[in-house]
């Protein structure tokens, strides 16, 4: 795991994907930005994907660990946009908590 948050990229896409051709693909996220991209009760993970037509399994992580995997299930293009549409929740996430 890593531990440091300032060099940590929001994600990591293709961290343990299985094969380049395979329509699972899994995505490492900082386990604070879980909420952001879980939505209040569920909401903007069902527009995720409502959106992108792709399955997405959140797994839920050990209490210790600092990451969690997202499994995307579905074509390029599903999870191109999964991969987009959770980008921007992280990104509305993050400056919403800034301070000015």
């Amino acid at each position: 795991m890593r531990e440091g948050v300032g060099s940590m990229p929001i994600f990591d896409y293709g961290v343990g994907s299985r094969k380049e051709e395979s329509d699972l693909q899994d995505v490492v996220v900082p386990r604070d930005l879980v909420p952001a991209i879980y939505g209040e009760d569920g909401y903007c993970l069902k527009q995720i994907r409502e959106i992108s037509e792709a399955k997405i399994t959140i797994i839920e992580p050990r209490p210790e660990a600092l990451e969690t995997i997202i499994i995307i299930s579905g074509t390029p293009e599903q999870a191109h946009a999964t991969q987009s549409s959770m980008r921007l929740m992280a990104l509305d996430f993050l400056f919403s908590k800034r301070t000015i």
